[in-house]
């Protein structure tokens, strides 16, 4: 939908700068610009509401101040990720729309934090000096597991629930894999092992949390029996023990990436000072919240850079001290008078500039209809 153009007319509206708003407003989208539309920055007399009352004519919106605000250039459809989801979907959302960064929301679609591309890669990457132990923990559920694998569970014991899971490779002789099995807590353990009957056998016998089979390989009938008995959940993994150990890292859920400070501003907010506070921000992107503290959009700082202005076509005057707020701010694109020329009225570009010697600005738009 385009932004309005408003017919506006100075200040303090009388009948004249009202009604001649009205009737040029009525013409142009005769023309065929439907987005034309009468406006008055101001209250309206006695003497004007009469008019239009008699006239049968509506009353122009009331529009106070045309500086660009944030809600005019905010993104609306907005691209979000919910803070309980896996890295790698995140991750290929950012990828499939072009983003670095996203608004972190929780089950009540209610704004959580910002999700950067930097911060998710902290949790790929762990910290240099990071221990074995703390590089192997995956926080998330074996349906996250699952799902970013594009697994398939042969047996599933609570898929859903949340967990700390340590991940351990069996690539060992089987009496090596035994041993450093014991170290490993057995409720929050996860086995990723190949084709090797005489490595699952042992980590479904002693009770780990999953065991995922890499390769596509299926799991023989007796060892699911036992997968069944010992509550031991079992996926098979499509990729080779590279590529799904490498993407397990992606089943970590976002939560603890999410930036919980941050800046946001009302849609109300004026561009000029958003501009000059958020400069040096290091946030890659802003969300916009309306009167009850919902999220309508978002920006990022290019959107600030030659924001669209508002486009009038001013009535009844030819002077910034007499026009709209903002008007020096604004896109004039037409200007209709009877009074003498003021001072600092200044278009970009060349415009249609009426000025006659006649009684009244309604005067001069009737000229326009015969």
């Amino acid at each position: 939908m385009s932004s309005p153009i408003y017919v506006i007319g100075h200040k303090n509206p009388d009948t004249d700068a009202v009604c001649s708003a009205n009737a040029y407003a009525w013409f142009l989208r005769e023309q065929g610009m439907k987005e034309v539309e009468a406006a008055c920055c101001g209250e309206l007399n006695a003497r004007t509401l009469f008019a239009l009352t008699e006239a049968g004519m509506p009353q122009p919106k009331l529009v106070m101040d045309v500086r660009p605000t944030i809600g005019a250039i905010a993104q609306r459809t907005i691209i979000s990720a919910r803070e309980d989801e896996a890295l790698l979907e995140v991750y290929r959302r950012m990828q499939q729309n072009h983003v670095r960064a996203l608004p972190a929301l929780d089950d009540q679609r209610t704004l959580r934090g910002i999700l950067s591309f930097p911060d998710l890669m902290e949790l790929v990457l762990p910290e240099q000096g990071t221990s074995d132990a703390h590089g192997r923990v995956i926080e998330t559920s074996l349906g996250r597991i699952a799902r970013v694998l594009d697994g398939t569970f042969v047996h599933a014991v609570e898929q859903d629930r949340e967990d700390s899971l340590l991940v351990m490779v069996a690539a060992m002789s089987t009496g090596a894999f035994i041993e450093r099995l014991k170290q490993f807590p057995v409720e929050r353990t996860i086995i990723v092992t190949g084709d090797r009957p005489t490595l699952q056998v042992p980590a479904i016998d002693y009770g780990v949390r999953c065991v995922i089979i890499t390769g596509g390989y299926p799991l023989a009938q007796e060892l699911i029996e036992l997968a069944q008995e010992k509550k031991v959940s079992v996926i098979i993994s499509p990729h080779d023990t590279a590529t799904t150990t490498l993407l397990l890292r992606g089943a970590k859920i976002v939560r603890p990436a999410v930036q919980r400070t941050f800046e946001k501003f009302p849609e109300t907010a004026l561009i000029e000072a958003v501009s000059r506070k958020v400069q040096n921000s290091a946030q890659d992107l802003f969300p916009v919240m309306n009167g009850h503290d919902g999220m309508v959009g978002v920006f990022s700082k290019s959107d600030l850079v030659n924001p669209e202005r508002t486009q009038l076509i001013l009535v009844d005057h030819n002077e910034y001290a007499q026009a709209v707020t903002g008007a020096d701010q604004a896109r004039i694109i037409e200007v209709i008078d009877h009074h003498r020329l003021g001072g600092g009225l200044i278009s970009r570009e060349p415009i249609r500039f009426i000025n006659e010697p006649v009684g009244s600005t309604c005067t001069i738009v009737t000229k326009f209809l015969f």
